[in-house]
C-alpha cells in the first residue's frame, strides 16, 4: 500500500512548491512521509499433531492373524497330561471334537484356548485362573467332578460360565452347567415310558458305588411321581459272585421258573406287565462284559424278561449288548440315533478315528458356543437357559437355572439285529413350570 500511493504523494509536493515560490513565502516543512511497514505473508496453519490412535479396550489373548477383531475366547480345561492314559486318549479326543465344531460352526472371531488340568483338582483351578488371566469369555470343561469343583471357584469369581462334562449332579449350578448324560434324565425318560405302559412296581439291582446310588435315587424320586413304587433293591459290590448273590437276594424265590408252553405263549404275544408280580420291571444300571454277566443271572433265579421287563440307562448305548440274549426285550433312553450318525461320519472324515462316545459332549459344548456369540444376550445366563433349547450332535438339549441339562431322549428297545425305536425323541421341549 505505501510503494503504490508514493508517486501521487510526489505529485502533491511539487504542485504545492510552485504556488508557494509565486507567493514569495516560505514553504511550509514536507510532511513526513509514512514509514514503510514491513508485508506480513499470511502464514500456512500449522499442521496439526497426527492423534494417538485410542488404547484398544480389548484384553487378553489375541493372536496375532486375529488382530482388530471381537474376539471371543473359549477356554477348553481338559486332562491332556493326567497319569491316566485312558484319561489322557479322552482329552485328545474332546479336543478334537471342539476343533471340529469350531471349525464348521463358529466365525473368524472365536479363539478356542486349550488348557491343561492334569487330572487333578489343583491342576484344573491352575487352568481355570490361566484362562481368565486370559480373558475367557466361556470355560468348557473340566471332565472330572473334582476338577469341576476346583475349577469353578475360579470361574465364579471371573463371572465366567462353565459348561462340563462330568455326571456328577453335585457340582452343578451357580454358573457351572453339565453338558453330559447325568443318569437321573435317563432314568427319568425311562420309567415315565415304562410307567404309561402300565408298570407301577420297580425293582432295582445295580452297584453300591456313587453312579448306582444315583441311579436308585432316581429310580425311587421317579417313580414317586408317577405313582408307582420301588417294591424290591439288591446292591452289590465286587465280581460276578457278588452279582450273583445280589440277584437271588432279589428274587428271593418269588418267580417259578415258565414252562416252555407259557414262554412260547408270551412270546407270540404283547408285553403286558403283570398285575400279580412282585416288581413288573427292574432297572439294571450296568454296562458291558458286568451288563452282559447281570442278565443272565437274573434269569437263572427264574426272573425271566418274557414277564419282568429289564430297563437299563445309557450304558446300555452299545452295540456289543446285542449279542447277549438275555438282554434282548430291554428298554433304555438315548439320545436320537440319527443325529448322534452324522456327528460320527464328520468326526471321522476329520480325523481318521471312530469318537468316544461322549466327544459329543466336546463338540456340542463348543457349537453352543458359537452360537451364544453371535446372539445378543452373548454368554450371559439368559442366553444359556434359553427356555426353547438347543439342538446338537445328541439331539435336543436345554439347560436349567440349576445347572441341569435336560434332554429329549428316544426310547429304544433291544434286539438281536439291532436297536429298534419305540418312542421317538421330542422335536420341542415344554414350557418350563415355574
Amino acid at each position: 500500500m505505501a510503494q503504490s500511493s508514493r508517486p501521487r504523494l510526489l505529485a502533491v509536493i511539487a504542485t504545492t512548491g510552485l504556488v508557494v515560490a509565486a507567493c514569495s513565502t516560505p514553504a511550509p516543512p514536507p510532511p513526513q512521509q509514512p514509514i514503510p511497514q514491513p508485508v506480513i505473508e499470511p502464514q500456512p496453519e500449522p499442521e496439526p499433531e497426527p492423534e494417538e490412535p485410542a488404547p484398544s479396550l480389548e484384553t487378553g489373548l489375541i493372536p496375532p492373524h486375529m488382530e482388530g477383531r471381537d474376539i471371543a475366547r473359549v477356554a477348553v480345561l481338559l486332562p491332556f497330561s493326567a497319569e491316566n492314559s485312558g484319561a489322557r486318549g479322552e482329552a485328545l479326543r474332546l479336543l478334537r471334537a471342539a476343533e471340529l465344531a469350531l471349525f464348521e460352526r463358529a466365525g473368524g472371531n472365536l479363539l478356542m484356548i486349550p488348557k491343561d488340568t492334569q487330572g487333578t483338582p489343583e491342576g484344573a483351578r491352575a487352568a481355570a485362573q490361566a484362562a481368565a488371566e486370559d480373558g475367557a469369555d466361556i470355560i468348557i470343561g473340566p471332565l472330572f467332578a473334582g476338577s469341576v469343583q476346583a475349577a469353578a471357584g475360579v470361574a465364579r469369581q471371573a463371572d465366567i460360565p462353565v459348561i462340563a462334562f462330568t455326571t456328577d449332579t453335585s457340582v452343578a449350578g451357580d454358573g457351572v452347567y453339565l453338558m453330559s448324560f447325568p443318569p437321573e434324565i435317563e432314568v427319568a425318560r425311562i420309567v415315565d415310558y415304562t410307567a404309561r405302559q402300565g408298570v407301577e412296581r420297580f425293582a432295582y439291582l445295580g452297584p453300591q458305588d456313587r453312579y448306582g446310588q444315583a441311579v436308585y435315587n432316581a429310580l425311587q424320586n421317579t417313580t414317586a411321581l408317577s405313582l408307582g413304587t420301588v417294591t424290591a433293591e439288591s446292591f452289590y459290590t465286587g465280581d460276578v459272585e457278588a452279582m450273583a448273590r445280589a440277584s437271588a437276594r432279589l428274587a428271593e424265590g418269588v418267580f417259578e421258573p415258565l414252562t416252555p408252553e407259557e414262554a412260547d405263549e408270551l412270546r407270540l404275544t404283547e408285553w403286558i406287565p403283570d398285575p400279580e408280580a412282585p416288581f413288573q420291571a427292574v432297572i439294571l444300571p450296568e454296562g458291558g462284559t458286568r451288563l452282559r454277566a447281570l442278565g443272565p443271572l437274573l434269569i437263572s433265579q427264574n426272573v425271566d424278561p418274557l414277564v419282568v421287563r429289564f430297563l437299563g440307562t445309557g450304558l446300555w448305548n452299545d452295540p456289543d449288548l446285542l449279542r447277549e440274549p438275555a438282554l434282548h426285550g430291554g428298554w433304555f433312553a438315548a439320545p436320537d440315533q440319527s443325529a448322534r450318525l452324522d456327528f460320527e461320519a464328520a468326526y471321522e472324515s476329520a480325523y481318521g478315528s471312530e469318537p468316544s462316545r461322549i466327544a459329543s459332549l466336546a463338540y456340542d459344548a463348543m457349537a453352543l458356543a458359537a452360537h451364544l456369540d453371535g446372539g445378543e444376550l452373548g454368554f450371559s445366563t439368559e442366553a444359556i437357559e434359553e427356555e426353547q433349547g438347543f439342538l446338537g450332535a445328541d439331539g435336543l438339549f436345554r439347560f436349567h437355572a440349576d445347572g441341569m441339562i435336560e434332554r429329549g431322549l428316544a426310547i429304544y428297545e433291544i434286539r438281536s439285529r439291532g436297536l429298534r425305536e419305540i418312542e421317538p425323541a421330542p422335536l420341542s421341549f415344554e414350557p418350563e413350570a415355574f
